[in-house]
């Protein structure tokens, strides 16, 4: 890839663009409506191998990025302009590759939504859609400012998560350390010292010195047979579309899990049809654009058939109420639906949809917390009592046995 520099003619602005040859450098001005007077070519450019390192990139960096693309475009700059500036003035080397790339892109005519689409590994559909039906219908201001404001509050739902989850990882952790401590180094030595003397464990420490066994030689056989069954699922999952389809559907029926992963479902589809709506976006479209992002198969698949429903003419509420366990949208979401149908407003429906199942779904996430963090004490404390039990009992019988 060759940079090159044009001077517009009959003016004083210059400008910059990537192209494989002068040729193909002309043809992308021409089709940009731009005349250019001089073309300057200014030497290779080193962002082919940038663009690699993007790809290697996460979804963590797209909220700051796009936060301050919004705050220079939002002022009024052009969005060449914004990303040209932001080459310079971005400190963190991630955010700066993002922009030289994404800048590169827009020079060779293509649009910021088509350029996203190259790096699913930071920017994903949720993203994307919103920003290509805002580039067509020219809202990408209050667009972007809703998918910062969604990746704000995802965001924050993953540092609530991670703060709910580090007290009963940690009690876990330092538990199974005790359990360890007192099953492989402290109840054998204890075992060694009463055969020693003449005596005898009682029941509890012998149960427990065949459970430290049972540990010692079986736990390394299950760890290789986990390792080895999540393996060869992922390889069904990948290679086949039923393989998908059925261990989607059987993560949604798992009892806590399978309501959390359909609550996220339905805050992602929600939102994103409401962002869409609200950018001018008609229903049939923003449902087909929608689909690319929802994540479980068995989910996907039952929007599908909804959505192909309301092509043919059905109304929304119908298309989608199914008597089946696992409904895309739960009866309080078409009744949402329905009172948006009626007034012609579906678009403040899918946005209270969203924010009563976000609701829900911090109030599921922070009982699994609980749950957990209760589950894991639980484990802490039978564990200690009963090692505690087997030793002190095992001592007090071998000293009651003991005549003087």
């Amino acid at each position: 890839m060759l940079k090159f520099r044009y001077k517009i003619a009959g003016s004083s602005k210059e400008g910059t663009l990537f192209a494989h040859s002068k040729k193909q450098a002309l043809a992308l001005l021409t089709r940009q409506g731009i005349q250019a007077s001089i073309l300057t070519l200014l030497g290779r450019d080193d962002s082919q191998d940038q663009s690699k390192c993007v790809k290697k990139l996460k979804s963590s960096v797209a909220l700051p990025f796009l936060k301050r693309l919004l705050q220079l475009h939002s002022a009024g700059l052009p969005l060449g302009d914004t990303l040209k500036i932001l080459q310079t003035r971005l400190k963190d080397p991630k955010l700066r590759t993002l922009a030289v790339v994404i800048w590169r892109d827009l020079s060779e005519g293509k649009s910021l939504g088509s350029s996203l689409r190259n790096y699913p590994n930071v920017f994903g559909d949720e993203i994307v859609c919103p920003i290509e039906a805002a580039e067509a219908t020219g809202n990408l201001t209050p667009v972007l400012t809703e998918i910062i404001r969604l990746l704000t509050e995802r965001e924050q739902l993953k540092k609530k998560i991670i703060a709910g989850m580090s007290y009963p990882v940690i009690v876990s952790v330092v538990a199974i350390f005790v359990v360890a401590f007192f099953l492989f180094f402290l109840l054998p030595r204890i075992e060694n010292m009463l055969t020693a003397m003449g005596g005898t464990l009682t029941l509890p420490a012998r149960i427990l010195i065949g459970f430290s066994n049972m540990l010692l030689y079986g736990l390394p056989v299950m760890l290789v047979l986990m390792v080895c069954s999540t393996f060869l699922v992922q390889q069904w999952r990948r290679r086949s579309e039923s393989g998908v389809l059925k261990i989607d559907t059987l993560l949604l029926k798992i009892p806590v899990i399978g309501g959390i992963l359909h609550y996220i479902e339905i805050c992602r589809v929600s939102n994103l049809l409401a962002t869409l709506l609200d950018s001018g976006v008609n229903l049939t479209e923003a449902m087909r654009l929608t689909e690319r992002a929802i994540r479980n198969a068995y989910l996907r698949k039952q929007y599908q058939e909804g959505r192909l429903k309301i092509n043919d003419g059905v109304a929304l509420t119908v298309a989608f109420n199914k008597n089946k366990n696992v409904a895309m949208f739960p009866e309080l979401a078409l009744d949402i639906l329905m009172v948006g149908e009626s007034t012609g407003n579906l678009q403040n429906s899918f946005k209270e949809i969203y924010h009563l199942h976000n609701q829900e779904l911090d109030v599921r996430l922070g009982r699994l917390t609980m749950g957990i963090t209760s589950a894991a004490l639980g484990f802490a404390f039978f564990m200690v009592t009963i090692l505690a039990l087997g030793i002190v009992s095992s001592i007090m019988q071998f000293s009651s046995s003991i005549k003087f």
